[in-house]
């Protein structure tokens, strides 16, 4: 027994509500279940109920046993002296409040059909990856679509709480945050944490004083990343300009060291030196990254602004002195979908949550809509299943689940969990 499972009976009433009584024999009428509380205090919040004659409205707590009570030492905390009911699977022990007062009680053992329960714990207790997987076909549209909306929602938050963070360390300056969340972004997933620290060992400021020159953005990308060696002319006079530019902006002490960024695993296309020298290209073309992201309307301005190249020395170099066999693109569609996704949209929802304007939330939710979906091991999963996924939206939400929900075994706080127990 766990008490999610209880959770979920008592939110969803899923016991025998006929003639309910407290283990004293009070007449129980529930009015309203209460609100599910996932901080600290009662579980349930905002209940009402009737209890015999009179109506109460307070808080609802949950345990295994009523013991549990003691055990968690709610007696001694007076957020639980507004507890009207006591729901429990097993009365082993009355519990009082502070007053002296008895708490009312309802146990759910002599009361719940033990099939449900078997079915939960087939849900917890497979081993599939995901855990509904022979029932999924089976589950309504409407609860696939309502799950989805569900954790969406959470993802979004999630992902604007990382953008929090770095907007706290800036002190609240939207344009670094911007900056430093794209540079984030660059690096993709092997060089992300490495770009993060390359950007905020090189503040924008430092840049946008020479944004009119390509060489010197460059150089001081590559010079702080740690990448710079002598190899040929071009690098000569980039090492150069380099102990020009750090001796005038002290930038040498907060240097990176080239093994920080990761080669290996990675298509030359994804190499840091030609992210920088794109990265580069975009700082010299936008005076306001803030502005770009929160003011630009469509997904396909975005989109035409994201498609840069790298500078004509990286076009034929993927590494300093060395001549690649072809010429490397410009920044890939695959890459400005992944931009969109995992810098512009968190940058909005952290923006709308920071503002209370709900339009960007809103631009969110139609740039993903607008957005193709991405393709990878967990989508596929879905996709066998009989999920659809066509867009953005989709991909993310179905990652979410997969994610935060499946892998955890989080079925009670999913609608086709839910619907599969109900059946």
């Amino acid at each position: 027994m766990s008490e999610a499972f209880l959770y979920y009976l008592w939110q969803f009433q899923q016991f025998d509500k006929l003639n309910l009584k407290t283990i004293t024999g009070e007449n129980i009428i529930v009015l309203k279940t209460g609100i599910l509380n996932t901080d600290a205090g009662p579980d349930f919040t905002n209940a009402r109920l009737q209890i015999n004659e009179i109506e109460w409205v307070g808080n609802v707590e949950i345990h295994i046993k009523s013991s549990d009570w003691k055990l968690h030492k709610h007696q001694q905390n007076e957020a639980y002296n507004n507890v009207i009911l006591h729901v429990v699977w097993e009365n082993d022990q009355s519990i009082i409040r502070q007053d002296g007062s008895l708490i009312p009680t309802l146990e759910l053992k002599s009361i719940t059909d033990i099939f449900l329960f078997e079915k939960y714990k087939y849900l917890v207790d497979n081993q599939l990856i995901i855990p509904c997987k022979e029932h999924f076909s089976n589950v309504s549209d409407l609860s696939k679509f309502a799950v989805l909306d569900k954790v969406l929602a959470k993802r979004l938050q999630q992902k604007a709480q990382i953008v929090e963070e770095i907007f706290e360390q800036n002190n609240g300056d939207w344009e670094e945050t911007a900056y430093q969340f794209l540079a984030k972004n660059f690096g993709f997933k092997l060089n992300s944490d490495t770009f993060l620290r390359l950007s905020q060992n090189l503040p924008l400021k430092i840049l946008q004083k020479h944004r009119d020159n390509l060489f010197q953005i460059e150089t001081m990308l590559f010079g702080q990343a740690g990448l710079l060696e002598m190899a040929d002319e071009y690098s000569e006079k980039m090492i150069k300009e380099y102990d020009f530019l750090a001796t005038k902006f002290s930038l040498k002490e907060n240097r990176l060291k080239p093994q920080e960024w990761k080669f290996l695993r990675t298509r030359p296309a994804n190499f840091p030196t030609i992210r920088l020298s794109q990265f580069a290209q975009l700082i010299t073309q936008q005076q306001s990254f803030f502005s770009l992201f929160t003011q630009t309307e469509t997904i396909e301005n975005l989109r035409n602004v994201l498609k840069i190249e790298q500078s004509s020395y990286w076009q034929t170099h993927y590494h300093f002195g060395k001549l690649a066999s072809k010429p490397s693109q410009g920044l890939g569609v695959d890459s400005i979908n992944n931009i969109l996704i995992n810098t512009v949209i968190p940058l909005l929802a952290f923006y709308s949550q920071k503002t209370n304007n709900h339009h960007f939330m809103d631009r969110c939710v139609q740039f993903l809509e607008a957005l193709p979906a991405e393709k990878n091991h967990i989508t596929d999963t879905w996709e066998t299943l009989g999920l659809v996924i066509k867009t953005a939206f989709d991909s993310q939400a179905s990652i979410e689940l997969f994610n935060n929900f499946c892998t955890q075994k989080k079925c009670l706080q999913c609608s086709v969990g839910i619907e599969i127990l109900k059946k």
